[in-house]
């Protein structure tokens, strides 16, 4: 997709175009801000952006639109892969304007680097590391850039940390996923001579098993020498992460997580759950978050970091890159994403490059709307006969490839940590092949798996990851749902039920608008019109 030349957009013809409108994302009309008040001081539900000076530089005007808009923090590039985008005196002359400005400012660093150009599509420069820093060694011998922890990266990440922390800066996120995994659902670390040689020392291994190592990782099979491997790639990085904790205490250090961010990418997730946490998302451009497969895993992913953080703590990853890739509706219908998992800090990114000005007025009134319905859902837990499961073999070795397409099914779900004898539990490839070889026990014939699996056994329930197969068990289980609400028909719409407050919330992942019908126990409990992609929240 070609780079479009944003918009030009005052906050006057910003808010007149709201005001006169009248219309807010899914068709819900705009009042001002009557409609949708936080009454609370200290809202549920907050909005950041990460932002360079030079956008609001080129457009002086942008400020006082985002924070119409309800955006409260910014979030602002200082040391990328080594080198300083900007200076931390640079930073904190930009601190003190945004401060003037009623806005909360904070810097964001990539610590480690990227394989590839994530920061800035037109300046493939920027995303050129430190020549001192190592290159990262696959498992095969190729070298490729970035996601490996070799000296000086540590002490320079230290230092850089302190010059910020002397500029009066107090929280910082290791951006561009800190994580020793190339890409997603790839087993992580360096293999190159010396990480090997530590290894090897450290559990007092020797060739042989470095042999079974390398083909444990190839054929993705969790042997005892490889759980090892991932044990010491997750002390490595959270070796790191303390040593940045500890050099600069009075700032805050949270991490950008990737997409199933787990322990293969060298992340331990239970070391993170008391720091700002940015769970994995991936669906950045119309072409994959546009589908609505897309929409479940990014979803899945999003539920899945969501065991191990407090709601508190969490950030989204609302991201569109290259900066024009997703547009303004689809960024929009992301903001569903937090909503429907309880992360309270939505984080709007699009590399260093700003997304087209225009698309804040379709976002500011869906901000307010996903705010005010994010009041009354907070804290409470989905339940449902449908169990989103994320086991040890998809953290190990899987393929980060979900059996996703349940939560659309209009059927409530809830997630769950271990393999249940109630309701159904989707598996992926991996966890299905976990339950054969006896590392996750079942007891129940429950467990639905995809045909492509190929495992046999009285525990699984073979079909394809298709909307018709998905409606078809839908139509055959609807008999045996005593007292549980499901939305009726074969349309695409997740559904998520909260029995302790009687409230259910309804995501219509189509684009055109749609009439729901909740059914329980063969009576109407609710009907709801929702416009495309919009969300709406009933009580039941």
């Amino acid at each position: 997709m070609k780079n479009k030349k944003p918009k030009s957009l005052s906050r006057r013809d910003f808010i007149n175009t709201l005001m006169i409108s009248g219309v807010a994302i899914g068709g819900m009309p705009f009042l001002g801000n009557k409609i949708f008040a936080m009454e609370s001081k200290n809202p549920v539900r907050r909005f950041h952006i990460s932002l360079q000076a030079e956008a609001w530089e080129k457009n002086p005007e942008l400020i006082d639109i985002m924070k119409e808009a309800g955006v409260t923090d910014i979030w602002m590039a200082s040391y990328l892969q080594g080198k300083w985008f900007h200076t931390p005196k640079e930073l904190n002359e930009s601190a003190k304007f945004l401060k003037s400005k009623g806005l909360n400012a904070h810097v964001l660093t990539v610590p480690l680097g990227h394989p590839g150009n994530a920061i800035d599509p037109s300046d493939d420069s920027l995303s050129e590391k430190k020549e001192s820093w190592k290159n990262a060694c696959d498992y095969d011998g190729s070298l490729y850039s970035g996601t490996s922890i070799h000296p000086p990266i540590v002490e320079d990440n230290i230092e850089a940390h302190k010059q910020l922390a002397a500029e009066g800066f107090d929280v910082l996120f290791l951006d561009d996923d800190f994580r020793l995994g190339k890409f997603p659902g790839k087993i992580g670390g360096c293999f190159c001579d010396d990480c090997k040689k530590e290894f090897l020392e450290k559990y007092n291994y020797n060739s042989d098993d470095w042999k079974v190592l390398l083909e444990s990782v190839e054929k993705r099979n969790p042997t005892k020498v490889l759980r090892s491997w991932i044990e010491n790639i997750c002390d490595i990085e959270y070796n790191m992460f303390a040593a940045l904790q500890k050099a600069t205490p009075q700032m805050e250090v949270g991490i950008m997580v990737m997409y199933f961010g787990a322990e293969k990418s060298g992340i331990a997730l239970d070391k993170y759950q008391d720091v700002p946490f940015r769970v994995g998302e991936m669906m950045f451009s119309d072409k994959d978050f546009g589908r609505v497969k897309g929409k479940t895993d990014e979803l899945f992913s999003a539920l899945f970091h969501m065991r191990f953080v407090k709601p508190e703590l969490a950030y989204s990853e609302s991201t569109t890159y290259p900066q024009d890739a997703l547009s303004a509706k689809n960024m929009a219908a992301k903001l569903t994403v937090s909503l429907f998992t309880d992360v309270r800090n939505t984080m709007f990114m699009s590399g260093l490059q700003p997304f087209p000005v225009d698309y804040w007025k379709t976002l500011a009134p869906a901000m307010k709307k996903s705010a005010q319905l994010h009041e009354e859902i907070a804290g409470l837990k989905p339940k449902g006969p449908f169990k989103h499961f994320w086991g040890w073999d998809s953290r190990l070795v899987g393929k980060d490839q979900p059996f996703s397409l349940f939560l659309a099914s209009g059927i409530p779900f809830e997630v769950v940590d271990e393999v249940t004898t109630d309701g159904w539990i989707f598996l992926s490839n991996e966890d299905a092949k976990s339950v054969v070889e006896g590392r996750v026990v079942a007891k129940s014939n429950n467990l639905i798996v995809r045909k492509e699996a190929k495992v046999m056994g009285d525990n699984f329930i073979e079909m394809e990851e298709t909307p018709d197969d998905i409606f078809a068990f839908k139509k055959s289980i609807i008999p045996s749902l005593k007292n549980i609400p499901y939305v009726d028909g074969d349309t695409p719409v997740i559904f998520s039920w909260y029995p302790s407050a009687k409230k259910a919330l309804l995501w219509n992942l189509n684009e055109e608008k749609q009439q729901f019908t909740i059914i329980m126990n063969s009576h109407i409990l609710q009907k709801i019109s929702l416009e495309g992609l919009d969300v709406g929240i009933v009580t039941i």
